[in-house]
């Protein structure tokens, strides 16, 4: 096992207060304060070091990891003959509890997950060497369940691209094609599930992370409803928009991820009002094998629409007009999913049209909404009660010219454009979360008239992969419009599904080349069950790798 990071001594930089500092420091408010008052202010702010230096001081504290219990084996960076995809940062064994509902199956994390004693690299050279010495709550579920922890999946730089080339060691490869990207940021993730070296993968999800991903290579990629999952031990993008989530080969086995991770753990102030307690996560795997057996999985409880309450209806999917219909959407795609769409019909369900106006500008909502992600890459505390990783801070911070380089564009954009916003527009943090309450009650209008939305998750299959040193700006004009349809959810919280509807060629050909093509449901708060009984009734009935 690889040694856990120890927190190290701050060191001080941080000036004696006098008179000069004082002034300094009101300076950058734009105020000075009057000379009458100025040594009482000075002493005031002396006295405040003071308390600031006895905190400092003290040694930090974070929910120790059951080490003993479950012990961290065989960690290593994988050698390139045995990661062909570069799907893989760090393998690892960490066997889980002799039993449990999922005993016998392997699951990987997403490399912004800490599990102790196991190097975590954030997909980035910025820094190295962290090892963090505390497991996520979604960790010790698992383990707690049976499952056996076989090692970090690789991830974009920072996790904040959605195509494939970003990380530190390398591009990870389609499986498909492994000059095409798999999707990101939890890349490694959806490969490895993919090729089946793993059963499971636990990814996270901030803009489209595990739905990317989960379209490009054909698996099931859940985000679930905000705060549903526990995010305490993973690195934050931005408080507001932190979603982990299962990524599976099935339903089935997503659903049954789903049961063991979620669930309120008492650390994390994300999980909002309406999160269910662990005794009160439904089973989800039971209740889809009950609907399934009962042939009710497009049925829905007597409710809107049904004749007479309490009698079963069938459920209702609306066909977002605005998720088909946007510049950079390939018509072949949206051609496919609203075929996909329409196969509900022959097994029962009822699919309409229907439109929320705001999800056309709800990406540009969420590329302003993003710049607040500029505070946590400059180490400032989002006031939300968790586990902060501060070792990580310490090695993020300061920037340098070096720290700078190193960084991918996008989150180096990110540092400059935050700032800039920071200093120019300072209530715009506000006004996107005031627009993005707007955005989700336009959601929830809609589901009030149907039962889960649909579109596609994508407008477009895998690309293939720009070289890392293309131009920032190519890299960003080749990226442009992938998450239309995946942020909205990640900034109202809803939660939304990827599975795989069918395959087709890229436009550029080859046509003998078929690439995998996800289908998006979203659904109410907390109806996760509603969308994986949709998705499993289409997966039942058909295969998507010949349509």
């Amino acid at each position: 096992m690889t040694s856990i990071s120890e927190t190290p001594a701050l060191v001080i930089q941080a000036p004696e207060i006098t008179t000069d500092v004082l002034q300094h420091t009101a300076g950058k408010l734009g105020v000075r304060v009057p000379s009458n008052v100025e040594e009482d202010f000075t002493a005031l702010m002396s006295s405040a070091r003071e308390a600031i230096l006895e905190v400092v001081a003290m040694e930090d504290f974070v929910p120790p990891a059951e080490l003993d219990k479950y012990p961290r084996m065989n960690v290593v960076r994988p050698l390139p003959e045995d990661n062909s995809y570069n799907a893989w940062a760090t393998k690892a064994t960490v066997p889980g509890a002799d039993e449990g509902v999922l005993l016998g199956k392997t699951v990987v994390l997403k490399d912004n997950i800490c599990l102790a004693g196991v190097p975590c690299e954030f997909g980035t050279k910025v820094f190295s060497d962290w090892i963090p010495n505390t497991d996520a709550t979604v960790v010790k579920r698992v383990l707690e369940a049976g499952a056996t922890i076989t090692g970090k999946a690789t991830c974009e730089n920072f996790c904040a691209y959605g195509v494939s080339n970003t990380s530190a060691h390398g591009p990870v490869g389609s499986p498909y094609d492994k000059t095409r990207s798999s999707g990101g940021s939890s890349s490694g993730c959806g490969v490895l599930v993919a090729i089946g070296e793993v059963d499971m993968a636990i990814g996270g999800d901030q803009g489209g992370s595990i739905r990317i991903p989960a379209s490009h290579v054909g698996i099931v990629g859940l985000k679930p409803t905000f705060g549903l999952v526990p995010y305490t031990g993973i690195i934050s993008s931005e408080t507001s928009i932190d979603h982990a989530g299962p990524m599976t080969r099935d339903v089935l086995t997503n659903a049954q991820l789903l049961r063991v991770i979620a669930g309120v753990d008492g650390l994390d102030d994300r999980q909002i009002a309406g999160t269910p307690f662990l005794t009160q996560v439904p089973d989800y795997p039971a209740l889809l094998s009950a609907a399934k057996s009962a042939r009710a999985l497009l049925a829905v409880a007597g409710k809107g629409t049904s004749p007479t309450p309490g009698e079963p209806r069938k459920l209702r999917i609306g066909i977002l007009q605005e998720g088909q219909v946007f510049p950079e959407m390939d018509p072949c795609i949206a051609s496919l999913v609203h075929d996909a769409a329409r196969k509900f019909e022959a097994l029962g369900a009822e699919v309409v049209e229907i439109s929320v106006p705001g999800h056309s500008r709800a990406a540009l909502l969420g590329r302003v909404h993003r710049l607040t992600q500029y505070n946590n890459l400059l180490g400032r505390a989002s006031g939300t009660r968790q586990i902060y990783q501060t070792d990580l801070t310490q090695k993020i911070l300061p920037w340098t010219q070096d720290k700078f380089d190193k960084l991918w564009f996008l989150s180096a954009g990110l540092l400059l454009q935050g700032q800039y916003c920071d200093e120019h527009f300072p209530y715009l943090h506000g006004k996107t979360h005031n627009l993005i309450r707007k955005l989700r009650y336009e959601y929830d209008d809609a589901l009030n008239t149907v039962d889960v939305l649909l579109m596609p998750t994508l407008p477009w299959v895998a690309k293939k992969l720009l070289p890392q040193d293309a131009s920032p700006s190519d890299h960003f004009q080749d990226y442009l419009g992938l998450n239309t349809n995946t942020v909205p959810f990640n900034l109202t919280g809803h939660p939304a599904l990827s599975f795989p509807c069918g395959m087709l060629p890229p436009p550029e050909g080859p046509e003998e080349l078929r690439l995998p093509v996800g289908l998006q449901l979203v659904g109410k708060y907390h109806d996760e069950l509603t969308l994986y009984k949709a998705a499993l009734a289409w997966s039942d009935a058909y295969d998507w790798k010949s349509l």
